[in-house]
């Protein structure tokens, strides 16, 4: 039935059945396509992990100081950057980095991992309004364990030499 507006919409089971959902590498008939059968085999085997947004926004920031420190010109940066928001998976950002200092980009630095702990401590102390700590607070922090290492060994030794008594 046509109307001024156009042909009339069409509401049969046909029409509205859900669209299938695409996936790389895998033409609309479902047969493969190329070089990815590979990618899609190995990801479904858990051979392979897909890699975060977190994980290429680090391996971009890392291609940014580069730039910034001289080891690497615009143009390289450029391509490495394209090819870190491309990749799918993690072993395709390690190789981004390897001629860097730092090595492969799956490895968080451990100032990181710290920083993460003792703001962690800052939010359970001072609430989730808490902002990220500084260096300060993090020295602050390594002071405090240390201090809190050496007291226990001290316990323990003193402990130790009572109980001989």
């Amino acid at each position: 039935m046509t109307s001024p507006a156009g042909p009339a919409p069409d509401h049969s089971e046909a029409a509205t059945a859900a669209t299938p959902i695409a996936f790389p590498g895998v033409t609309s008939g479902g047969a493969t396509t190329g070089d990815t059968t590979a990618d899609i085999t190995a990801a479904i085997d858990g051979a392979r992990t897909r890699a975060s947004d977190a994980e290429r926004e680090r391996v971009v920031k890392r291609l940014h100081d580069a730039v910034g420190e001289g080891r690497l010109d615009l143009s390289e940066a450029e391509e490495r950057t394209a090819a870190a928001y491309a990749a799918r998976f993690r072993d395709e950002l390690d190789p981004l980095l390897t001629d860097l200092p730092g090595g492969a980009a799956g490895v968080e630095p451990w100032s990181a991992i710290w920083e993460s702990v003792v703001w962690r401590g800052h939010r359970l102390v001072w609430g989730p309004e808490a902002a990220r700590p500084t260096a300060q607070h993090c020295r602050a922090a390594v002071a405090v364990l240390v201090g809190a290492v050496v007291w226990v060994l001290l316990c323990a030794v003193v402990g130790a030499v009572v109980v001989a008594a």
